[in-house]
């Protein structure tokens, strides 16, 4: 994986997402690009969570404890920064590449498996770096 740096302003970010397994991965890469990474493997964790102003969430569409448009709703109630950029997780569309649509509270979507390059990509792109 190639080296990018980030903007040291932006560092914290919240992943909600109830596989052990995806976390672990996307954590690997967040932390070796200079990230701190906040885990949480459901939607109570997430909220409670917010807490530590994450400055960008990426956040599974499917959770044990609520759905995914809930969440979101909730995470931008309780957040210092309601416009803090939250990026939907799936790995499960019917059509993959339709239009995103961003209405429901979303600042866009990945597809998992999602590749390094794309992940960080998408994360600098929405913290304006």
């Amino acid at each position: 994986m190639e080296n990018i740096e980030i903007n040291k302003d932006f560092k914290r970010i919240l992943l909600v997402d109830d596989d052990a397994a995806i976390r672990k991965i996307i954590r690997k890469i967040l932390e070796t690009a200079g990230f701190e990474v906040l885990e949480a493997p459901n939607g109570e964790t997430a909220i409670l969570l917010m807490r530590e102003k994450p400055d960008l969430v990426l956040q599974d569409l499917i959770l044990p404890d609520i759905t995914g448009y809930d969440l979101v709703q909730k995470l931008r109630a309780v957040s210092e920064n309601p416009l803090v950029p939250i990026l939907a997780l799936s790995g499960f569309l019917e059509k993959p590449d339709s239009p995103w649509d961003t209405s429901g509270g979303f600042n866009g979507l990945l597809v998992k498996p999602v590749p390094a390059a794309v992940l960080l990509d998408a994360i600098m792109t929405n913290l304006g770096a």
